[in-house]
């Protein structure tokens, strides 16, 4: 009994070899990459692709997990920087915010952004607006992060921190501007 406990609290319930854990890193990262692509850009915020709901639910539910970002918010800002591109209104322009701000503070640049009321009214129509989505994407936006720590905790253990966080900053780093 004692050495199941240990044995739960120092791999979790998937103990891996270390090239394992690398693979399902990689594995969860390139969904998230997908889910911003198909989803968030190409079916909500360019309307190029018409996505089953199952399908279409199965990215927001998992945008949720792992970058905390709320669909409306996330299209209308990336419809803005569209409609505004490399001008001063451009939220996330490396032209005139600079690279280097867009690379390494492109999150924050998001943020602050999504607060902006009349670009969310403007650029954010025809994204999902039902009871999920206002009760629990939106409402509760970073709490599907902390449900992937603890999921993350209890599969791999302590080494689940570690997937974690290489989640919490793929999006930011690799998807900057």
């Amino acid at each position: 009994m004692g050495y199941d406990i240990l044995s739960f609290v120092t791999n979790g319930l998937v103990p891996l070899s270390w090239w394992g854990y690398v693979v399902v890193t990689l594995v969860l990262t390139h969904i998230t990459i997908a889910s911003v692509t198909i989803f968030l850009h190409r079916s909500q915020a360019h309307r190029g692709l018409d996505l089953h709901p199952v399908i279409a639910h199965f990215f927001r539910f998992w945008l949720w997990l792992t970058t905390g970002m709320v669909t409306k918010e996330w299209v209308a800002i990336h419809r803005k920087h569209h409609a505004k591109v490399e001008t001063d209104e451009d939220p996330h322009s490396p032209q005139t915010r600079g690279i280097r701000t867009v690379m390494l503070e492109g999150a924050e640049l998001y943020r602050k952004e999504s607060k902006n009321l009349e670009t969310l009214e403007k650029y954010g129509h025809g994204t999902p607006d039902d009871w999920i989505e206002r009760n629990v994407y939106t409402r509760h936006s970073w709490q599907g992060v902390g449900l992937m720590l603890a999921i993350n905790l209890v599969l791999f253990g302590p080494i689940g921190m570690t997937i974690w966080a290489v989640q919490m900053m793929w999006i930011p780093v690799t998807a900057a501007g």
